[in-house]
């Protein structure tokens, strides 16, 4: 009963920033706008609405942890930087997870970073490409990232990729832990938004080991 009280409150705090930051009833059309009766277009109002959201994500989650509901994700780095061309993401490298790592990496199993962390999400577009070189790992796509979010935000994959979609356009969603075959890492051509310096909330489709389904 307590968690179903706090959710309430989350959503209702949520829906709030999203009418206060796009000035409309609730679906962004092709423009809206703000609280000041700007024009915004539907790519600058989905960015204002997840700013917002994310500066008072903390508050939100502060809120939930306390009742235990805050659980782990899966996190991917890109060990040798980006590069041009071909990007890699890998369970291991630096900056390492730093809540809960399984041996010193990613862990698939049960998530290795608190989704109290902000992040971006790990995108993928398939495009049937063949690798430039010996690539281990080769997803035939292409690799990108969304801007940062807080993990406890996703509540499914689905939205994830709907993030993906928002930010780099059709036909990209949430990178996978398994598309690059046999898990671990994957390689894909280098997109927008990757970044060499961070980790990236990647999708286990086969274990609990997401911010929407894994063991607090």
């Amino acid at each position: 009963m307590i968690r179903l009280v706090i959710w309430a409150g989350v959503a209702i705090a949520l829906l709030g920033l999203f009418l206060k930051v796009t000035g409309s009833g609730g679906v962004f059309g092709e423009s809206t706008k703000d609280a000041k009766g700007r024009t915004l277009s539907k790519a600058e109002a989905v960015r204002r609405t997840e700013e917002a959201i994310v500066r008072r994500a903390p508050v939100a989650a502060a809120a939930l942890s306390r009742d235990g509901v805050i659980a782990y994700g899966t996190s991917f780095v890109a060990p040798e930087g980006v590069q041009a061309g071909v990007a890699r993401l890998d369970c291991r490298g630096e900056p390492s997870p730093v809540d809960r790592p399984r041996e010193g990496g990613c862990d698939p199993y049960r998530g290795d970073t608190s989704c109290r962390v902000v992040l971006p999400v790990a995108c993928y577009r398939s495009s049937g490409a063949r690798s430039p070189g010996d690539e281990a790992n080769w997803s035939h796509g292409e690799l990108g990232g969304t801007e940062p979010m807080m993990g406890a935000l996703l509540k499914s994959e689905a939205m994830a990729s709907a993030r993906c979609e928002a930010e780099l356009g059709a036909g990209w969603r949430m990178a996978e832990f398994h598309d690059g075959g046999q898990g671990w890492s994957l390689a894909g051509h280098t997109s927008t938004g990757l970044k060499g310096s961070a980790r990236y909330w990647v999708h286990v489709n086969d274990q609990p080991g997401n911010c929407w389904n894994s063991v607090p």
